[in-house]
């Protein structure tokens, strides 16, 4: 078993090396065989060039894409989960998180325990569970992710869920490839930061276990400015809810018939920009 984990990066220079550094240390203490895929959206720094000289000076597996120019998160994150599904086997791993040194990958050990012992298909790093904590976040920014919390818990629930716009998620192999054959090309659809709540949304058609363990996010330690635009943000977020709400839920009557016709099939995500 490999655990991967995907770093959708824009102009991250700064973060590479103690982030890296961190993943070093858990290396060392987990045991676990750790594969980085860094997705490079079209940096204009040298983010690229330091995260390829730091994990051959750390001697951490790195597997490097780039995006020609910048495509927004979105188009960062599908990048990374086509990769991952290219360059992994069955039985893998996949972790989704920040680039910015905000959020503790130390924790993968317990969202990983928690998976294996609850047999989950995703775990997701919550800032809304018994000891969470947030630190250096605005205050706007903490009652935009709160409200948006509740919003999604009354009206688009999804079981085992409070964290809805948490990128930092722990993914089973399994679950991810079923979710790629029922949506293909149109698993990822928006192009900002609303694309975690949309996958979140998508996935409620396989009914996946779902658990969330307390997480302290440290933003007082991000080294650049957020590249989150907070009105635009907002405005998909409400878009995503009211289409949830008016479309009428996907069929699941034919699942089982589907993966079990296609199960060593899966179709790609298209991506242009990708080289």
């Amino acid at each position: 078993m490999s655990l991967f984990v995907l770093l959708p990066a824009y102009n991250e220079q700064e973060s590479i090396r103690p982030l890296f550094k961190r993943f070093q240390t858990l290396q060392q203490i987990s045991n676990m065989e750790i594969k980085l895929i860094l997705v490079d959206d079209g940096s204009s720094d040298k983010t690229a060039e330091t995260a390829l000289e730091v994990s051959q000076s750390l001697g951490i597996l790195l597997k490097l894409v780039q995006h020609s120019k910048n495509a927004g998160l979105g188009q960062a994150i599908k990048t990374g989960f086509t990769t991952f599904l290219e360059i992994s086997k069955e039985g893998d791993f996949l972790a989704a998180m920040d680039c910015d040194n905000t959020q503790p990958p130390e924790l993968l050990i317990k969202m990983y325990n928690t998976m294996i012992a609850g047999s989950y298909d995703i775990a997701i790093a919550s800032r809304y569970r018994k000891g969470s904590k947030v630190i250096g976040l605005s205050k706007f920014r903490e009652i935009m992710s709160y409200g948006a919390s509740w919003l999604f818990r009354i009206a688009a629930r999804v079981k085992g869920v409070r964290d809805y716009t948490c990128g930092y998620r722990l993914y089973n192999r399994t679950f991810l490839s079923k979710l790629d054959m029922y949506y293909g090309d149109n698993l990822f659809t928006e192009s900002g930061f609303a694309c975690m709540i949309d996958l979140l949304l998508k996935a409620k058609v396989l009914k996946p276990k779902i658990a969330e363990i307390p997480m302290v996010l440290r933003y007082d330690q991000k080294p650049s400015a957020s590249k989150m635009k907070i009105l635009k943000t907002i405005n998909r977020t409400l878009k995503l809810l009211f289409k949830n709400l008016t479309s009428p839920a996907p069929t699941t009557a034919n699942l089982s018939q589907t993966f079990n016709k296609q199960e060593t099939l899966r179709i790609p995500l298209k991506i242009g920009t990708r080289k």
